[in-house]
Formats: C-alpha cells, sequence, structure tokens
C-alpha cells in the first residue's frame, strides 16, 4: 500500500485504485508503446496501470513517470530493530529486485545523507499492514516530453512478525522504485494481493528466480518520461508558481511530487528540513475536468506565501 502522509496537519491518504468508473484513461498507454519501442518486448507488463506522478505549475498539469536513475547506487537503511532472520528476509527481498534486471543496485548504509530508502518495522501496524511514501524531485526549468525528474526518496513502514515479510517488502520495495498505484491484474508483486506476496516471497526465499514485467517496463523507459498534459483554468497553479519563487531565493530543496490516489503532494524542504507543502484534491477528475483541481496551501506554505 502507499499513503499520502504529509507532515502539515493532513491525515495520510492511501491509495486505493486508478481510475474511477466510466472514466476516460487519463493517457495513452499505445503512444508510449510507440515512443518507446521496447516496451513491446516486455511481455505481460501493466504498465498502463500505474499511478502517474503529478506537477501542477504554471496552469498546466502534468503527468510523469518517475524511477531512479541508471548506474547509480541507492542508498538503503535497514531497521536496526530488526532480528537476525527479519534482517536476512528483507536482504532476499532487496538480492531478487538486484537480480530482477532493472539494472539497480542497492547500497546498505547506517543513515541517509541525502536521497534513499529508510526500512522501518513497527509493532503497532495492524493486519501486517505496511505503507511507503515515495518522493520524486522534479527540475521546474525542465520542459519537453521528458522532464528532468528522478526517485530522491521513500520511506517503507512494515509489521514485526509479518508472515509474509518478503512478499510484502518486495511489493513495498517496487512502490519505493517508482511505481505507484497497483495493476488491476497480470502476473506483477504490485498486484493488491496478499496471498500472491506470500507464495512469491516464499519462492525468493528458496532462491527461485525473480522477475517482474510491470517494473521493468517502467525501468525501460526514461524517468521524467511525459505521459499527458491538461490546461488548467488561469491563476489555478498560482500557490505552486509563488513558491517556485521562494524556494530559489530561500535555497529549499526540491519540489517533490508525491502521489495518491485522488489526492497529491508538492513539497519543498527547507533549510533546517521543514516541510513546506501545497496538497492537490481531486486530481482524478482534473484530468477530464481541469476545473475542479484544488491546491491546498499548508499552514507553513500560506506563512512563507505572506
Amino acid at each position: 500500500m502507499t499513503c499520502l502522509r504529509v507532515a502539515t496537519g493532513v491525515p495520510a491518504l492511501c491509495v486505493v485504485a486508478w481510475t474511477l468508473a466510466c472514466a476516460e484513461p487519463a493517457w495513452d498507454a499505445a503512444r508510449l508503446e510507440q515512443r518507446h519501442p521496447a516496451l513491446a518486448g516486455i511481455e505481460g507488463h501493466r504498465l498502463a496501470d500505474v499511478r502517474p506522478f503529478y506537477w501542477p505549475a504554471d496552469n498546466r498539469l502534468t503527468l510523469l513517470l518517475c524511477r531512479w536513475p541508471d548506474g547509480v547506487p541507492i542508498p538503503v537503511v535497514l531497521p536496526r530493530d530488526a532480528t537476525p532472520d527479519e534482517r536476512r528476509r528483507l536482504e532476499a527481498a532487496l538480492d531478487a529486485w538486484e537480480g530482477a534486471g532493472l539494472g539497480i543496485r542497492f547500497e546498505p548504509t547506517a543513515a541517509l545523507t541525502r536521497g534513499g530508502i529508510e526500512i522501518e518495522l513497527v509493532s503497532d501496524m495492524l493486519s501486517w499492514d505496511a505503507n511507503t511514501l515515495a518522493d520524486c524531485v522534479v527540475d521546474p526549468a525542465s520542459s519537453g516530453d521528458r522532464l528532468r525528474a528522478r526517485m530522491d526518496y521513500a520511506s517503507i513502514q512494515l509489521a514485526h512478525g509479518d508472515p509474509r515479510l518478503v512478499g510484502t517488502a518486495l511489493h513495498e520495495l517496487g512502490h519505493a522504485l517508482g511505481f505507484q498505484g497497483h495493476p488491476r491484474r497480470g502476473d506483477s508483486i504490485m498486484v493488491n494481493d496478499a496471498e500472491r506476496r506470500l507464495r512469491t516471497g516464499e519462492r525468493v526465499l528458496k532462491g527461485k528466480r525473480f522477475r517482474d514485467a510491470t517494473l521493468a517496463a517502467l525501468y525501460a523507459v526514461p524517468s521524467g518520461t511525459v505521459l499527458a498534459r491538461r490546461a488548467l483554468p488561469a491563476g489555478r497553479t498560482e500557490p505552486i508558481d509563488r513558491l517556485l519563487a521562494v524556494a530559489a531565493s530561500a535555497g529549499w530543496r526540491g519540489p517533490f511530487l508525491r502521489a495518491g490516489d485522488t489526492e497529491g503532494l508538492v513539497s519543498w524542504r527547507t533549510r533546517r528540513g521543514r516541510e513546506v507543502g501545497v496538497l492537490l484534491r481531486g486530481l482524478t477528475v482534473a484530468l477530464n475536468e481541469p476545473g475542479r483541481l484544488v491546491l491546498e496551501p499548508s499552514p507553513a506554505a500560506r506563512r512563507a506565501l505572506e
């Protein structure tokens, strides 16, 4: 599961599904395959079910793909309170993704100095649940069919004692690698299916080969690839447009994009590490009715704009 947790007093908002019933497709998957012929050779992928990242600026809403850069190790912090068996299972999940043909490599580290993935084990999670926050950083000056964007940070929470720990870690790492949402069907660890995660985790522990066509498809497309754009009413993106200027003058990091189901988040990190964000409400309906997109600055963002 991926939830949109915001450090501004806004409740967590969880990804449940991608499209609304009877809604038009948000973007043209066939056109993406035409632009990137390598996708046609990846049998069974469900990249069309991805939850894109949303970037609203200059009165446009841009939908894009985001993943980690090629050839750059991904720093990962494992939980210090993991038992030896839990650590073995988490390392098995990391090894499985490294061997899945995406071209990624994890670099275990004691602490993150900038970007990377943090994994935490939590004792009070309900029903062996799990959660991942994943942030894509985008260069607001980039344009065209490919923005300068990449995955920058992800936080994974897993449950202590989860009997499906390997499979759950594989699933949540898929979100951390850049695939938001859940395929509606198909043979992917990203399908929201607890039994599938259990079976896949058991196979991985037995040393069986692990592959995922959907993530392979994501990593066959350049990060920052634009899927679609929607024109927004004049002045709709004013809070973000103004915060871009504030962030540039104050030396904030960002903007970071976080994708939820009907909500999203655009945020910056101040020099002291505080999050300043704008919540995006009504994203799904805004794809076909741009006038219904609502931008809701956090209290910290409102103060910065005064």
